[in-house]
């Protein structure tokens, strides 16, 4: 169908509703004011994407590990959105270091104790990961140099790694800038919170403060071109089109937006997909209520029972969460799984007996492109305006100076959503 007076009309539209473009949707209803039509257009049967939740029998899974960090709190806050939860408890964590288990150091109290490294060690990581900041002279240099240039051996580096692996989903440190790791982790370091009834709590709060500003959400509504000019027209599957003011491509991977604007590929590719392999599982009770949070020194490994700091699960049930972090080892799902299993056999031990429901997912993405050193860190991801796409904005975890994961998804939403308010 050809653009003409046949065309739906609205004031904006935003393309993904999963974190993103609910973020997107609400600041730009807000920054719009009354009157506008703002339409929320998701492909899926649902809102939330990588942020759903499912539910069975009253425990509640989401897709893997979703811890919920302070930048993304506040940017929820201003929105009026509130996340009720509890911050897990570090103190007691564990760490997994060929094939045994010790008092873990993720605290700064355990690590100053710590018998996995020695004295100089210990502080030579402490105040490595205390003073851990975003400094824009590591851009370019990969967390691996990082590390090797900071901390005195072997073992100090692999020690740091995997505390610092836990916020950001990387299985080794060549994958990721060095200066977004060191950023992201400051701000980690500002508390970690997992949400009560999962991030479907956040993703129906969103929605209903979305609504509430007029947005139109539609489900099962997928875009197959976006084109810029006076006025962006977006055409939908059954050919039908959609005339408005801005279009925002929210939460989509760089390649899949560059394809609904028949956009040639930049030069520098994008960034490495991440991938994780998650074990979730929901227990009658919890065989052993003292190993509770575990990471792996010597493998990408975790394990969280995240019942214990979110209302996740029935009185006396447990809700665990356990990953294996892509490291490019190249595991098969049936490799990764035996490990993911003797985890549990390790710290669970008989869970089998009490176990209500499980889900393995060998390969969600975690982050649709890794910010690496080759193409300059955070700095070398793009703005939100597209070039010769006048009037389409992008947000998403590959855009803008700021965050990982969804600290990125949120702080960009803001970035495209007051760049596109201004063609209102």
């Amino acid at each position: 169908m050809s653009a003409g007076g046949s065309d739906e009309r609205a004031d904006a539209v935003v393309v993904g509703a999963g974190l993103t473009g609910l973020v997107t949707a609400v600041r730009l209803a807000r920054a719009a004011g009354s009157g506008r039509r703002v339409l929320l257009l998701e492909a899926g049967g649902e809102p939330g994407g990588r942020a759903r939740t499912t539910e069975h029998h009253g425990y509640r899974l989401g897709l893997g590990p979703r811890a919920l960090y302070r930048t993304t709190r506040d940017e929820l806050r201003a929105l009026g959105v509130r996340v009720p939860g509890g911050e897990p408890d570090l103190t007691g964590s564990l760490a997994l270091r060929e094939g045994r288990l010790h008092p873990g150091y993720a605290a700064p109290g355990p690590l100053l104790r710590t018998a996995l490294l020695a004295p100089r060690e210990r502080i030579a990581v402490a105040r490595l990961l205390g003073l851990s900041r975003g400094r824009p002279w590591l851009a370019g240099t990969d967390a691996a140099q990082w590390l090797a240039d900071r901390l005195p051996t072997e073992r100090a580096r692999e020690a740091a790694f995997a505390v610092l692996r836990i916020s950001a989903y990387v299985g080794r440190p060549e994958m990721i800038d060095a200066e977004a790791l060191a950023a992201h982790f400051a701000g980690v370091r500002r508390g970690v919170r997992y949400a009560d009834g999962g991030w479907r709590t956040i993703v129906d709060a969103l929605l209903a403060r979305a609504e509430s500003l007029g947005v139109r959400p539609r489900t099962g509504s997928r875009v197959t071109a976006v084109e810029g000019g006076a006025r962006p027209r977006v055409t939908m599957a059954d050919g039908r089109g959609i005339r408005a003011r801005t279009v925002v491509l929210a939460g989509l991977p760089q390649r899949a937006a560059n394809r609904l604007l028949d956009h040639p590929e930049p030069a520098a590719p994008p960034g490495r997909s991440l991938h994780t392999a998650c074990l979730d599982v929901a227990l009658s009770r919890l065989p052993d209520p003292h190993r509770t949070l575990v990471f792996g020194v010597d493998e990408p490994l975790y394990l969280s029972v995240v019942s214990q700091s979110a209302r996740l699960a029935p009185q006396g049930g447990a809700v665990l969460h356990l990953a294996r972090y892509d490291d490019g080892a190249g595991l098969g799902a049936t490799e990764v799984r035996k490990r993911l299993d003797e985890l549990l056999d390790l710290c669970q031990p008989g869970w089998r007996d009490v176990l209500v429901h499980e889900r393995f997912l060998p390969r969600i993405t975690t982050m649709t492109a890794v910010p690496e050193a080759r193409s300059g860190g955070l700095a070398g991801r793009p703005g939100p305006r597209v070039p010769g796409h006048p009037g389409v904005f992008v947000a998403g975890d590959w855009v803008g100076p700021r965050g990982l994961l969804a600290d990125a998804c949120v702080l960009s939403a803001a970035r495209a959503a007051e760049a596109a308010a201004g063609r209102l």
